[in-house]
């Protein structure tokens, strides 16, 4: 069974709240409950403020957490008891008056330069050398212009709160070392373990809904792993 489980690296998908397991050494990247009332099959998303900093310090370090700044920016803090390193603001259009989340680094820094996009001003004789000179790109910036997730995304699941796979593939490129196993503590729609697995790291899922899980097994064509 062991070995069915082995295609490019080890994916875990494990049914269970994660605060009832011995998390391993890892990466954590996870995009928690926003406590805002989403629908979610097996998961209360409007709790007290006590116990909602209790769920969210049981979160790992290092992690990377991408969240709504509104519900979490004095919240964090409190629960994590690190310094946040760095923040990147993930912006789109849509239809809400909410058009932003944040994307935070906690016991772990990031590092732009692994990355490179396309340079914004080609008559700028600076950026002209720089081409000249073999430089390809621009370093990252600390804002991300990605779309969410729409019903007409080929990406799309059947999970109410699902994260573009192009996020978490900026935040793996940026801040795993190779030897990391990729962990994702609320994985949802399996967003995380599916691009970790794709960029060949070992990867960890932890939900507690069944039907989520089936999600995740499905995308990530893993019929052959187990559902721990």
């Amino acid at each position: 069974l062991e070995k069915e489980m082995i295609i490019k690296k080890t994916v875990k998908i494990i049914n269970k709240d994660f605060r009832n397991c011995k998390i391993p050494k890892g990466l954590i990247i996870t995009d928690p409950p926003y406590n805002q009332g989403y629908s979610y099959n097996n998961y209360k998303d409007k709790i007290s403020e006590n116990d909602y900093i209790s769920l969210l310090s049981k979160i790992p370090k290092p992690c990377v957490i991408i969240h709504y700044p509104e519900e979490t920016i004095n919240i964090l803090p409190k629960a994590l008891k690190v310094k946040c390193e760095e923040v990147v603001s993930w912006v789109y259009n849509t239809n809400t008056k909410k058009q932003n989340r944040l994307i935070t680094w906690w016991g772990c820094k990031p590092n732009f330069n692994k990355i490179k996009q396309p340079y914004k001003n080609l008559k700028d004789k600076r950026i002209q050398k720089r081409i000249l000179e073999g430089k390809i790109g621009a370093t990252l910036y600390d804002w991300w212009e990605i779309n969410q997730i729409k019903n007409v995304s080929k990406e799309k699941t059947n999970h109410p709160c699902q994260i573009p796979e192009e996020i978490i593939n900026k935040i793996i490129k940026i801040t795993a070392n190779k030897k990391d196993t990729i962990i994702d503590v609320f994985a949802g729609s399996g967003t995380v373990s599916k691009v970790a697995n794709e960029l060949d790291y070992n990867t960890i899922s932890y939900e507690i809904d069944k039907d989520y899980c089936k999600i995740i097994n499905l995308r990530l064509n893993t019929l052959q792993y187990k559902i721990w």
